[in-house]
C-alpha cells in the first residue's frame, strides 16, 4: 500500500490513542488534583468518562452514516477533545473536571465505533485484521503513555501539565485530517455515488502502491464497487421481497444521486472490472442519472427499519449480527479492566511497590499488542478468539486457585509482605504464603493480559466490518459498543462488591463469561480472515439455498428463477454460482 494510505491510517487511529489517554490519565494524580474532593466527587469524576462513552456509541453510528466516516472524527473527536483538553487544563474546580470527563467520554466512545469502521472500510482483506489491530494498539499506547507522562507532573502545583498533551494531540489531528484523512471511499460510493464517486476512486488509485496505475484484480476497488451495488440491490430486492414498496425520495435534500436501474445492475455485474469497463459504467450511470426526474438521495426512517429487520430476518445474518455484539460485550466481562482499574490494589502484598506492578501490567499490555500484530492476519479471528478467550479462562482459574489457597477462613485474600505482615497486622492470623503464590498471582495477571491482546482486545473492534454490509455497520457497530461501555461501566462499578463479597472467588464470574465465549468463538464464529462478505455469507448458510417467501416467488417465475436469485443481495443470495470477487 502506499505513503497516502499508511498516513491515513495514522491520522485515522490518533483518537484512540486519545481515548486511551483520556482512560489512564486520572489515575496517577488523584491525591493531588482538588485535594478537598470528596471520594463521591473523584467517583463521578471517573464515572462520568463512561456516560460519556455509552453516548457517543450510541448516537456516533447513525452520524456517521449520515455525515460521513470523516466528519464524524473531525468534529466529535478532534474539535470536541480540543475543547475537553483545554477544559482539563484550565478547569477550577471538580465540577469543571466533571463536565470535561463527561465531553472526553464522548469522543471516546465515536472513537470506538467510527475508527475501526473507517479502518474496515479502507484496509483491502489480507491486511484488515493488521490494520484493525491499529486501533488496540493505538489505544494501549495512550493508556501507557498517560502513565509515564503523569510520573513527574503528580503534585499540586504541576498537575495540570499532565492534560496538556490532550488539546495539543487533538489540534495536530484536527490539522492533519484535510490533508490526509480522506473520506472511506466505500460511504461514499454507497451514498453519494453520483455526485463522489469519481472522488472515491481517485482516493483507491492514491492508497495502491505505485499510485497511478490501476489493477484490474485489486479486491479493494471490487469490493468497493459490489458493495455500491449490493447497497442499492439489498434495499430494493428487500423490499420486494416484503411486499413494500415504498419511494425513497427525500424532497429536504437536494443531493444528486439516483437510484440504478436493472439494466445498469446488469451491466455492472457482468462487465469485466478493467480501467475502460469502469468508465463505461460511469459513464452510462451518470447519462441516466441525469435524465431521472426524481432522485434517489436518502432512504426513509421507514424504509431503513424496515429494511434492517429484514436482514435480521435471515438466521445467517442473526450469526453474524450476534457476533458482532457479543465480542465486544465479551472484551469487557472477560474481566481485564478489573485488573487494570484495581491493579494497584490487585499487587498490594504481591509486589513491594504496587505501582510497579501497575507500570509492569501496562507494558506487558504494550508489548503483546504489538506482538498481536504479527499473528492478526497469519492466523483467523476464530483461532485468535479461541486461543484468547481459552487461554483467559485458564489464567481465571489459576487466579483463583492461588487466590483460594491464601485466603482466610472468611474468604478474604490475604498476601503477606516480607516482614509477615498482611494489611499492616501482624499476629496469628496472618496467613503466610510462599513466594512461589506470588510469582504465580504475577505470572497469572500478566499471562490474562497476553491472551486479552491477541483475541479479545483488538478483534471486537473490527469484526462487525467483516460480517455486517457496510449499509448496516454504522447502526450495528453503534449498538456494538454502546453495549461495551456499558459493560465496562458496570465492570468499574460492581467489581469492588464483587471483591468484597465473593472474596478469593470474585473472579469465577468472568470466568463464566470466558468459557462461553471460547465454546461460541468455535463452535459458531465464521472465520472471516482474507474472505469477502459474500464468502463469508456463504459460510454461515453453508451454501444451502433458504426458502424466500411467498411474495418473493409470486414476483418470479420458474423459467427466471436463477436471474432474482442473481439480482439478490451478496448476503442474501443463495445461489452456489462463483463469486465475481
Amino acid at each position: 500500500m502506499s505513503k497516502s494510505f499508511h498516513g491515513a491510517v495514522l491520522v485515522a487511529v490518533m483518537p484512540m490513542f486519545l481515548f486511551g489517554y483520556s482512560t489512564g490519565v486520572l489515575n496517577a494524580p488523584e491525591s493531588v488534583m482538588f485535594p478537598s474532593h470528596t471520594l463521591g466527587q473523584w467517583s463521578t469524576a471517573v464515572s462520568s468518562f463512561c456516560i460519556g462513552g455509552i453516548v457517543g456509541a450510541n448516537v456516533s453510528g447513525k452520524l456517521a452514516d449520515k455525515y460521513g466516516r470523516r466528519q464524524c472524527l473531525l468534529w466529535f473527536t478532534g474539535y470536541l477533545n480540543t475543547v475537553a483538553g483545554l477544559l482539563h487544563v484550565i478547569t477550577p474546580n471538580m465540577t469543571g473536571l466533571i463536565i470535561a470527563r463527561i465531553m472526553v467520554g464522548l469522543a471516546g466512545g465515536t472513537s470506538t465505533v467510527v475508527t475501526p469502521v473507517y479502518l474496515g472500510e479502507i484496509a483491502p482483506p489480507h491486511i484488515k485484521g493488521s490494520i484493525g489491530t491499529m486501533t488496540q494498539l493505538s489505544m494501549v499506547l495512550g493508556i501507557m503513555a498517560s502513565v509515564l507522562v503523569a510520573l513527574p507532573f503528580c503534585t499540586e502545583s504541576q498537575w495540570r501539565f499532565i492534560f496538556v498533551p490532550l488539546p495539543v494531540l487533538s489540534l495536530v489531528f484536527v490539522m492533519c485530517v484535510p490533508f490526509l484523512l480522506p473520506e472511506s471511499p466505500k460511504w461514499l460510493l454507497l451514498n453519494h455515488y453520483v455526485s463522489r464517486g469519481q472522488e472515491a476512486k481517485d482516493t483507491l488509485k492514491r492508497f495502491r502502491a505505485g499510485g497511478d496505475s490501476y489493477d484490474a484484480s485489486d479486491i479493494i476497488e471490487q469490493e468497493v464497487e459490489l458493495s455500491s451495488l449490493s447497497g442499492i440491490l439489498q434495499e430494493s430486492s428487500t423490499q420486494n421481497l416484503d411486499g413494500v414498496f415504498q419511494d425513497t425520495n427525500d424532497d429536504d435534500d437536494e443531493d444528486d444521486e439516483s437510484a440504478i436501474s436493472d439494466e445498469e445492475i446488469e451491466l455492472c455485474m457482468n462487465a469485466p472490472l478493467d480501467q475502460n469497463s469502469d468508465k463505461n459504467i460511469s459513464a452510462h450511470t451518470m447519462e441516466t442519472t441525469t435524465s431521472s426526474e426524481s432522485s434517489r438521495s436518502s432512504t426513509s426512517h421507514e424504509a431503513s427499519q424496515s429494511s434492517f429487520r429484514s436482514f435480521l430476518s435471515l438466521a445467517s445474518n442473526r450469526i453474524a449480527f450476534t457476533s458482532s455484539i457479543l465480542f465486544p460485550i465479551a472484551q469487557q466481562l472477560s474481566g481485564i479492566n478489573a485488573l487494570f482499574y484495581y491493579s494497584t490494589t490487585f499487587f498490594e502484598g504481591v509486589i513491594d511497590n504496587p505501582h510497579n506492578g501497575t507500570v509492569l501490567a501496562f507494558f506487558v499490555n504494550v508489548l503483546t499488542t504489538i506482538l498481536s500484530l504479527m499473528f492478526m492476519d497469519r492466523f483467523g479471528r476464530k483461532t485468535l478468539l479461541s486461543w484468547s478467550a481459552g487461554g483467559m479462562l485458564g489464567c481465571c482459574i489459576l487466579l483463583t486457585w492461588v487466590r483460594v489457597t491464601t485466603a482466610n477462613e472468611d474468604g478474604e485474600v490475604l498476601l503477606n509482605n516480607d516482614n509477615g505482615e498482611i494489611d499492616g497486622r501482624q499476629g496469628e492470623e496472618a496467613v503466610v504464603s510462599s513466594s512461589s503464590s506470588k510469582y504465580l498471582i504475577v505470572l497469572a495477571v500478566m499471562l490474562y493480559i497476553t491472551f486479552f491482546e491477541i483475541g479479545l482486545g483488538s478483534i471486537p473492534f473490527f469484526l462487525a466490518s467483516e460480517l455486517i454490509p457496510s449499509q448496516f455497520l454504522g447502526r450495528v457497530q453503534s449498538i456494538s459498543f454502546s453495549a461495551n461501555w456499558t459493560c465496562n461501566f458496570l465492570v468499574g462499578m460492581l467489581f469492588p462488591y464483587m471483591d468484597k463479597y465473593l472474596g478469593a472467588y470474585s473472579f469465577v464470574p468472568f470466568g463464566v463469561m470466558l468459557f462461553g465465549t471460547a465454546l461460541y468463538a468455535i463452535c459458531i464464529l465464521p472465520e472471516t480472515r482474507g474472505k469477502s462478505l459474500d464468502d463469508v455469507m456463504r459460510e454461515l448458510r453453508g451454501d444451502s439455498h433458504e426458502r424466500v417467501d411467498s411474495n418473493s416467488n409470486s414476483m418470479n417465475n420458474n423459467n427466471n428463477d436463477d436471474e432474482a436469485i442473481a439480482l439478490t443481495p451478496s448476503y442474501e443470495n443463495e445461489s452456489s454460482s462463483p463469486s465475481i470477487l
